[in-house]
């Protein structure tokens, strides 16, 4: 073959991939536009879009008083500006979803070859767990794509050792950790695969810590509000209460089909019930992707597959059994999702390794189609169960807008009801109050709460009716006493349920 022929071969394979990743992520994008607006903003979102509606200096102000760092707060400030509508909001996150969909059939094809390109790329572009992420303004999109960019440059760099490829993973690691604190899990799942796979080799080992001080560096902007973000008193007055066992088992039935099934939680909600299915169903997957890590090709791709993806986990699973404060909520696992897809996609191609010719591709295509298909299903199931689409913040909105009238007050328990409830309900009110609900692990905090609650009047003034709007999470015997406060001077008139977000009408003793 000639210097031509070779060249004319090349740009031919660059349009056959250019063209392949094209449509999967013109699929991801369909599939996700097509969700933006199935649930309401909840409380997250709300804040998210709450931010970034500040001006720029009064927003890092708020953020240093949030969990995250600010990256992905000051890229939604300027993605409003086309406008803040719940489709604008969650575009943002729907493109860093389609962008690591692209991701995943780059590196995928680059792993080994064009078939887990597609393969892997396919699987995240249906995967029910990304999808909900992607149609969530919060940054694990983001995250898991800088994540994937991060990681794929660091296997690069081991292989050539370029320093063009060491920079490119240095940005990409700096822009993770810009994004979110989970992406510092990331650098130990990349310190194991170097040790595991790059130990005897100097320039690796040091090119990598360069590269990741480097990264750090670059952070140092930002480490004094981290700190202060991450101080354990910060941490524990936005506990979650304890892990439940089950969430580990709830983190790969998310990542690899959406749960549900078998009464499996889903994006928002847990478990509904235990079962021995459940656990088979896992198993199948857990097993699927165990086969996949065993047939990669090399030590080291094996080892950095596996790691990026079981490493974050696991640390966040022993870090909630070790503290109390349940980190390991099983939609955090989006941003490590594609690492698992690759696994899952390269164990389905090996079981049909064996076939010939056309037979091959049938065989290998018709079992990614089959995960491809039980993801969109259960991702059709859970948005159409009002179990799994909890937080109705638009109808409660819509509910007391439509009832309103001239002197009716509004009262919030906790602060995080105002937040998302005023997304969606923006006209004037004259008296609005809110209560913060005093720290779940602090008994003590709970008391002084209880005894300083004021009479109703003293809350809402002479108000004629009171709607008094109730989420989730609160202390129970806090709830009850606010309730019987306003029963001292009000009657209570009706009482709505909009799943996990309650809404109820008060008018005055005569």
């Amino acid at each position: 073959m000639t210097a031509a022929d070779r060249g004319m071969d090349r740009a031919f394979r660059l349009r056959a991939s250019l063209i392949e990743a094209g449509l999967l992520v013109v699929a991801a994008l369909l599939i996700r536009g097509g969700v933006l607006n199935v649930r309401s903003l909840w409380f997250d979102e709300a804040f998210s879009v709450a931010v970034a509606r500040l001006p720029w200096r009064e927003a890092l102000s708020v953020i240093r008083t949030d969990a995250h760092p600010p990256l992905y707060y000051l890229l939604l400030h300027v993605w409003i500006q086309m406008g803040d509508s719940p489709t604008v909001v969650r575009g943002l996150s729907a493109i860093f979803g389609a962008m690591t969909v692209a991701a995943t059939y780059g590196f995928g094809r680059r792993l080994a070859g064009r078939a887990l390109g597609i393969a892997s790329a396919a699987l995240v572009a249906a995967s029910a767990l990304s999808i909900q992420a992607s149609a969530e303004a919060r940054m694990y999109p983001l995250l898991a794509f800088f994540g994937l960019m991060a990681t794929w440059a660091l296997w690069e760099s081991a292989r050539a050792g370029r320093v063009w490829m060491w920079a490119s993973y240095a940005l990409f690691l700096s822009l993770a950790l810009y994004t979110d604190y989970l992406a510092f899990l990331l650098i130990v799942a990349h310190a194991i695969y170097i040790l595991a796979a790059h130990r005897a080799t100097r320039q690796i080992r040091t090119g990598f810590l360069l590269t990741v001080v480097a990264a750090l560096l670059a952070f140092i902007p930002w480490w004094p509000a981290a700190i202060s973000q991450l101080s354990e008193e910060r941490l524990a007055t936005v506990s979650r209460g304890r892990m439940p066992l089950t969430a580990p088992l709830e983190i790969v039935a998310l990542s690899s089909f959406g749960g549900y099934l078998f009464g499996l939680g889903g994006y928002l909600v847990g478990s509904l019930k235990a079962a021995w299915a459940q656990v088979l169903l896992v198993a199948s997957f857990l097993l699927l992707g165990a086969w996949g890590a065993v047939s990669l090709p090399g030590r080291g791709t094996r080892a950095l597959v596996l790691t990026a993806w079981a490493v974050p986990l696991g640390i966040l699973v022993l870090a909630s059994l070790g503290t109390g404060i349940y980190y390991a909520i099983p939609r955090y696992a989006a941003y490590v999702q594609p690492f698992l897809a690759i696994l899952l996609a390269q164990g389905l191609l090996a079981l049909t390794g064996r076939a010939r010719g056309g037979v091959r591709t049938l065989s290998a295509a018709v079992p990614i189609v089959l995960v491809v298909g039980l993801n969109l299903l259960v991702l059709g199931l859970t948005f159409a169960d009002a179990r799994y689409v909890p937080y109705d913040w638009a109808g409660a909105a819509h509910y007391v807008k439509a009832r309103w009238q001239p002197g009716d007050a509004l009262l919030f328990y906790p602060h995080t009801a105002r937040v998302a409830f005023g997304y969606y309900f923006r006209q004037q009110v004259a008296t609005a109050v809110t209560l913060y609900a005093p720290p779940w692990r602090s008994p003590q905090a709970r008391s002084v709460w209880l005894e300083r609650l004021p009479p109703a009047p003293v809350l809402v003034g002479q108000a004629r009716r009171v709607w008094l709007v109730l989420t989730i999470p609160t202390p129970p015997e806090t709830t009850e006493a606010l309730l019987a406060k306003l029963q001292e001077s009000y009657v209570q008139r009706s009482f709505v349920d909009f799943r996990d977000v309650w809404v109820l009408a008060y008018e005055r003793r005569r």
